[in-house]
């Protein structure tokens, strides 16, 4: 396994855990999430840890678990950077579940995620967390 991978495996295993700082120790400082097919209503880009911190801190209020399986992992031709599959299996804490199946594409650059790019189906996330996307609302109240 190589460094990159474990650096973004550690990421994920954070999440998995609700441990937040933990997860996010893994981010440069100017670390960037990109979210390609995030519907109306949710952040497509995060910019910054202060922005990660924001989009993350809510999780272990909103959920009640989660854990990401890697399912593959895909080192690149460059070392910086791997493509994760995983599964999402979430359990929303206003009752109901969010399970998605992933892809993430992490750069890691000295040790520290600078890209993370993910990619998963918004239909399945819009019906989970009720979404209207015609006034660009949600709603983790389910």
């Amino acid at each position: 396994m190589t460094t990159t991978e474990t650096i973004a495996r550690q990421f994920l295993t954070g999440l998995d855990s609700m441990d937040i700082d933990a997860a996010l120790s893994n981010f440069a400082d100017n670390g960037v999430q990109e979210l390609p097919f995030s519907p109306n209503g949710f952040p497509d880009r995060l910019d910054g840890i202060d922005a990660l911190r924001r989009q993350y801190g809510g999780l272990p209020d909103a959920y009640t678990s989660m854990t990401f399986d890697v399912t593959a992992a895909y080192p690149m031709a460059d070392p910086e950077w791997v493509a994760l599959e995983y599964r999402g299996s979430i359990e929303l804490a206003a009752g109901g579940r969010y399970d998605n199946d992933y892809i993430g594409l992490f750069h890691v650059v000295d040790g520290k995620i600078r890209l993370f790019r993910e990619y998963f189906n918004p239909i399945i996330l819009q019906q989970a967390f009720d979404t209207d996307s015609a006034t660009n609302t949600f709603s983790l109240d389910n």
